[in-house]
């Protein structure tokens, strides 16, 4: 299992490809309802998005983490995305995959995070960084191990997948979108690892579903397709299945104070096991608790967790979670 043996023999070189933003990070007693100002307990402001927090993960454990996305730019024009830069590569990210659109700024965010760890965002996404293209697909997968995605730029993301592809690479998606079979990202990737909500949107059905649920409809969408499939499911077990095999992934109990990009951590740190020890079901254990860790911090990503933290985590209940 990774996080039992932290001799690894060789580093997993992973490219991350998505959506990197800056998250302004106000910590509250509860949601506002309506009208009025709300004072908030605690701040931060950090690098956050799916694959930008993935790549974080990555190089907390120990890999060698890429990030490839679209940002605003030129370098010294878009101050944000100046930094986000700046602080992927004080994490040790190399972020020489990324793509600097002139004229646009880069995303930000606003995040409320509320005294159970629940988060409501609000988002800006310039248009132009949606329709930006990477540089160059067979230079960034030349050398690499794996791939994350998110599905946040799709038209960027799309063609590094389908490289990897060819190179036999295994492709990590992290579905939190509504998506068809047909979507060449969609069909680019060998593990398809949904949230409940992007699951639920996709096969048209009620958030509130049952595991029994979930599990029946997961068996109809992978059919007989040779790809691993998952769901995730917040405090509740992670449904897989992979062909006629499936199966459950019980998550970490733990005292949550901030779950903001928990699932992010969570597919950094999958990818990363699965390069490891190649087992998906083991990969999401470990995934299940990387992500554990980090529901315990206020800070969204900056809160990831190292490997060693991970390992004790395993160590301490068997790698067997409630």
């Amino acid at each position: 299992m990774p996080g039992s043996d932290l001799k690894a023999a060789a580093l997993c070189r992973i490219m991350c490809s998505g959506i990197a933003v800056i998250d302004q990070v106000f910590r509250i007693t509860e949601f506002p309802l309506g009208d009025g100002k709300i004072a908030a307990h605690d701040y931060v402001s950090v690098v956050g998005g799916g694959a930008a927090n993935a790549a974080i993960a990555i190089a907390r454990l120990g890999g060698l983490a890429r990030f490839a996305g679209p940002l605003g730019g030129p370098s010294g024009a878009d101050p944000i995305g100046d930094r986000i830069i700046a602080a992927l590569t004080a994490e040790s990210v190399d972020c020489s995959g990324c793509v600097r659109v002139a004229g646009a700024s880069s995303p930000v965010s606003a995040v409320l995070v509320d005294a159970q760890g629940e988060r409501a965002i609000i988002y800006y996404r310039a248009g132009a960084l949606r329709r930006a293209t990477p540089a160059s697909t067979d230079r960034l997968v030349a050398d690499i191990d794996g791939v994350l995605a998110d599905d946040h730029c799709p038209q960027f993301a799309t063609p590094i997948c389908v490289a990897a592809r060819h190179r036999g690479l295994p492709v990590v998606l992290d579905i939190e979108r509504k998506v068809a079979p047909a979507d060449p990202l969609f069909a680019a990737a060998t593990h398809r690892i949904f949230s409940r909500a992007g699951f639920c949107t996709t096969l048209g059905l009620d958030n509130a579903a049952s595991a029994d649920e979930l599990a029946v409809a997961l068996a109809r969408m992978a059919g007989s397709e040779d790809a691993f499939f998952a769901v995730t499911d917040g405090a509740r077990p992670i449904q897989w299945r992979a062909g006629k095999a499936c199966g459950q992934v019980p998550v970490f109990p733990v005292e949550v104070v901030d779950t903001l990009a928990a699932g992010d951590v969570f597919h950094g740190a999958f990818v990363f096991a699965l390069l490891e020890g190649g087992d998906s079901v083991e990969a999401l254990r470990f995934a299940a608790a990387t992500a554990a860790i980090k529901c315990t911090r206020f800070g969204g990503g900056a809160a990831a967790p190292t490997r060693e933290e991970v390992a004790r985590l395993l160590a301490a209940t068997g790698g067997v979670g409630d």
